[in-house]
């Protein structure tokens, strides 16, 4: 993954942020298809660090009822929607040949190329400059983009973000998607909110000396692996006690 992109886009876990008490945390919930096959499982949320906003689900398909390769895939965040009634999130809006062609999601390489094949394998139109550029092209501006983190890093400055602006303006992250079956749950001053503030808040980890906590990105595997146990336990608990007549 590029530095820049790595510093933005994280791991809920393993960044400095978690979920408002209170709020919905769908790590661990069911993910299903338009006609109500399971498609996966919810295993963990990437957070846009520098926006504060949920941008992709990680969805773990290893026991999907598609006959889809079993990977972890990453969905954006406004291709998903909760279920009106039940504590699971549906994905109706995308086909099952465009799911068998997502790539497998992998931590170290979520770079801006792989966030624009995940988008256009998804059916949304690249600009052409993105997507399709000369070998030429690609090369002189890679050329040049190096250049400028190495001017920026003999600064000390942040780095550039090689981004498009207006990447996350697209409906494919509009959070408001996903809690549009739920807006009758909401309460009558809650209509009008925005979707930072209606849904997924999140709140810095903090010390009692205000310093934020990084002692998360320590985590080990074998730690990481009973804590999404736990979490898809408590789902399936609940989901059982609510479906009790």
């Amino acid at each position: 993954m590029s530095n820049t992109n790595q510093k933005r886009l994280q791991e809920l876990d393993r960044s400095e942020y978690e979920i408002v008490k209170g709020e919905p945390d769908i790590r661990g919930w069911d993910v299903k298809y338009i006609t109500g096959q399971k498609l996966g499982v919810v295993e963990e949320l990437i957070l846009d660090t520098q926006e504060k906003k949920v941008r992709y689900l990680i969805v773990d398909l290893e026991e999907n009822e598609l006959k889809l390769l079993p990977r972890k895939i990453l969905i954006p965040i406004g291709l998903a929607e909760l279920d009106r009634k039940d504590d699971d999130v549906l994905i109706p809006n995308i086909a099952i040949e465009q799911l068998s062609r997502l790539p497998e999601y992998d931590r170290n390489h979520l770079t801006v190329d792989a966030e624009r094949r995940i988008s256009s394998t998804l059916g949304r139109e690249m600009e052409s400059t993105a997507l399709a550029a000369t070998a030429n092209e690609v090369r002189n501006e890679n050329l040049k983009a190096a250049e400028r983190k190495a001017d920026k890093r003999a600064k000390g400055k942040k780095l550039i973000d090689e981004r498009d602006p207006d990447f996350y303006t697209h409906e494919h992250y509009n959070l408001d998607n996903l809690y549009k079956n739920r807006l009758h749950e909401a309460e009558r001053d809650k209509i009008n909110e925005s979707e930072y503030e209606r849904g997924l808040r999140l709140w810095e980890r903090r010390s009692e000396g205000g310093i934020i906590e990084t002692g998360r990105e320590e985590m080990d595997d074998a730690t990481r692996a009973e804590l999404l146990k736990n979490r898809r336990d408590l789902y399936r608990q609940r989901r059982y006690n609510e479906e009790k007549p």
